[in-house]
Formats: structure tokens, C-alpha cells, sequence
């Protein structure tokens, strides 16, 4: 007979094609599913969710907390594993981590580990202490620091906490060619995000192409599982708020400066640790740490590397082999990957006939799935009232 789990499902915090991802890799071994999201998304529609809860805010909302134990309780939800597929979620689940750990069991770490991902100060800080190397970056405390910076254009300015301006105007960096620029997009800056989280940072040369990440499973800091990729395409694609397409290549020399900073942070779960090859010298530096399910993590399934599963089997205190992933196979995500495309058209960097070529291969979609196919119809209805959030006039001025 086959013994009873010590998890019986999973909660997903979102429903985006990332929390989908998540999803589908339980549905197929039998684990039900419950999704929590403000707006229903692809994964709503999933034949593998069993309820979905409306949560009608935000959540970072420290009632969204309480709403989770609520939840917990009333629907006997002890002892599921709690999953944060959004950059909000991570953070409140971080920080309300005992509490929550009381019902559920989280695979967001708590925040003293979660930190070092989710604040590029810090990440910056871990870079250097850990000796990876990391773009040059600079933190203005007022306007005019500016002048007084010793810079090499051409640069970007960012916010410390990318959810803050992604959620203000969908931005993740706001570039500048000169001084004039810089001092523009500084105080377009200013009115998307606290002036304390600037930071300016050089940009490192190269597309979306140079960019390269390790997809591991942690725990408590040592990688049990990973395997490489490279980012193909993003969109948009100068400063990508996502991949658009992802192949997996083995990337070994990767492995060492991923290993640095997970240690560092002692870092548990899912994690994405992505760099960016510097043409100039050659090496990789040190971007972004995505501490839950990333955006093209299912890739990682169709190289036989299920972290979703490997994750349950985890917290239910069940071994796991160590997987060899098999590469070749790449992650598009349609709805990105031909807007993309497009870009790179009109900007010279690919032609028509160069870009059908490269959709010729062992492919998986981010969304598509004919064994579930309903989640197709809510990633399309998502996307359509974006399209016609941004032709609000108010979105405009947010740029202004």
C-alpha cells in the first residue's frame, strides 16, 4: 500500500504562468492544488486546481497574512506546502514565515535568507564579500550626487526593490545615454519609488543572448540539484521584464559562483541565480537571484529535472536522486517570444527567416499544453487588458 504523505497539497500564491508551472508538476504525481491570486491568471483555469480563493489587494498587505491563516484553518489546510510564485508573495511569506509555518509549510525561506535576493544593496554587499563579481554600481543620495559620480555611460537606474517600479509602470530599469539623461531618469525615478532604493549601475554590453542562469534546488545553502541555460530572447528586449526564450545548454563554469552566493545566503527551495557575460573581459557577472519558481522553470522539467516535485518530496521528508539534465531543449513563451522577435527585427539584430529557424526544435511553452488546455484562454484574456491598461492616458504620464 502506498503510505500517506505528510503534505497533502499545495497552496500557490498567484496564478501566472510561473504559479501554472507549478501546478501542472503536482497535478500529474496526484498532489491537489488550491490557487490564491487578486486576478485570475492562466493557472486559475487549470484542470489541476481544486479551489481558488479571490484575495482582492495586494500582497504585500500584512492582512494578506491573516488571510492565508484564515483560510488555513477553515479549509484544514495543515501541513500543505505554501508556495510564493510572485515577488509580493515571497516577501510577505518571508516575513510573516513563523506564523504561517504554524499551518503550512512554506518553501519561502524566511527573511533573514530571502534578504539577500530581494534587496540589491544587499546583493550587491553578498557579491563583493563572497568575491563574484558584480556590475559597478552606485547609490545617489540626492539629485545632485549625480555630477559628482564617476561614471561611464551608458548606465541605467534601478530601483533597490524591483517589484516596487515594475508594479508602478512595468518598468524593471530606466536607461541614460549622458548626464542629462541620468539627471531625467533620476527624477522620473523619484516618482515611482522611494529615493532611498536609486541605484544607478552600469550597463554590461550585450542582449538578452549574454545572459546565462543556474536553476538549482537548495538546501540550507548547498545546491542538491541545478542545471544552466541561457537566455535566447526577452521582452522587452533591452531591459527585459521576461524571458521570452530559454534553451538549456551546459553552462559547468556557472557552478561555482551560483554555489558562493547560495551559500552565502544559506539559501533553501527553488532558486535562480542569473548572470550576464561581460564581452569586454569575459566574465560572468553576478544579476539577480529569483528565490521561488522562475519565470521558465518548466524547462527544467523536460530536462528531467522536476524541482517543483523534487521540493515536495522534500518538505515531506522524502529522498530524491540526483538528476543529470538532459539539454537541448528550449522554453518559449509565445505571447513575449513573437513581440520579441519582432523587436529584434526592426532593430536589425535578426531577420524573419533567422527567427522561424529558431523555433525549430525539441520545444516546451510556458503556457500551451493540450493535456490542459484551458489555461491558454486566461493567459490571453490577462494579456489583452494589459494591452489596454497601457493605452490609458493616465499610464503615460507615469513616464512623463
Amino acid at each position: 500500500m502506498r503510505r500517506e504523505r505528510q503534505i497533502p497539497g499545495v497552496v500557490v500564491l498567484g496564478s501566472d504562468f510561473k504559479a501554472l508551472g507549478v501546478i501542472r508538476s503536482l497535478g500529474r504525481h496526484g498532489i491537489p492544488s488550491i490557487t490564491v491570486d487578486s486576478q485570475p491568471r492562466s493557472a486559475w483555469f487549470s484542470r489541476y486546481v481544486t479551489r481558488r480563493f479571490p484575495w482582492n489587494g495586494s500582497m504585500e498587505d500584512p492582512e494578506f497574512a491573516d488571510f492565508l491563516m484564515q483560510i488555513g484553518r477553515e479549509y484544514h489546510l495543515q501541513n500543505w506546502m505554501l508556495v510564493a510564485a510572485q515577488d509580493d508573495a515571497v516577501g510577505l511569506v518571508s516575513q510573516h514565515h513563523e506564523a504561517l509555518s504554524m499551518i503550512y509549510r512554506p518553501t519561502t525561506p524566511s527573511w533573514e535568507v530571502v534578504r539577500w535576493a530581494f534587496d540589491k544593496r544587499l546583493t550587491d554587499r553578498m557579491a563583493r564579500e563572497s568575491g563574484v563579481p558584480y556590475p559597478g554600481t552606485w547609490y545617489p543620495a540626492r539629485e545632485n550626487d549625480l555630477d559628482r559620480l564617476d561614471l561611464r555611460f551608458p548606465v541605467i537606474i534601478k530601483p533597490a526593490i524591483s517589484i516596487h517600479m515594475q508594479h508602478a509602470a512595468r518598468l524593471k530599469a530606466l536607461p541614460a545615454a549622458n548626464l542629462d539623461e541620468l539627471h531625467a531618469a533620476y527624477r522620473t525615478a523619484m516618482q515611482l519609488v522611494s529615493p532611498d532604493e536609486i541605484m544607478i549601475q552600469e550597463i554590461i554590453p550585450g542582449g538578452g543572448a549574454n545572459q546565462v542562469s543556474v536553476a538549482t534546488f537548495c538546501v540550507d545553502g548547498t545546491i542538491t540539484q541545478a542545471m544552466t541555460a541561457r537566455r535566447r530572447r526577452q521582452y522587452p528586449i533591452d531591459y527585459g521584464l521576461g524571458s521570452s526564450f530559454v534553451e538549456a545548454v551546459a553552462l559547468p563554469e556557472l557552478l561555482d559562483p551560483a554555489a558562493q552566493v547560495l551559500s552565502y545566503m544559506r539559501a533553501s527551495g527553488m532558486v535562480e541565480v542569473e548572470f550576464k557575460q561581460d564581452p569586454r573581459d569575459g566574465v560572468y557577472k553576478l544579476l539577480d537571484i529569483n528565490i521561488r519558481p522562475w519565470g521558465w522553470h518548466t524547462l527544467c522539467m523536460s530536462c528531467k529535472l522536476d524541482l517543483p516535485y523534487i521540493q515536495y518530496q522534500h518538505l515531506a521528508g522524502e529522498s530524491s536522486p540526483h538528476y543529470t539534465p538532459r539539454y537541448g531543449t528550449r522554453w518559449i513563451r509565445v505571447a513575449t517570444d513573437l513581440p520579441a522577435g519582432i523587436q529584434e527585427m526592426r532593430a536589425g539584430v535578426t531577420t524573419p527567416w533567422m527567427y522561424a529557424r529558431s523555433l525549430i526544435g525539441r520545444n516546451t511553452f510556458s503556457v500551451l499544453d493540450w493535456r490542459d488546455p484551458l489555461p491558454v484562454f486566461g493567459d490571453l484574456a490577462v494579456l489583452a487588458s494589459r494591452a489596454v491598461a497601457t493605452r490609458k492616458p493616465q499610464r503615460k504620464e507615469a513616464y512623463a
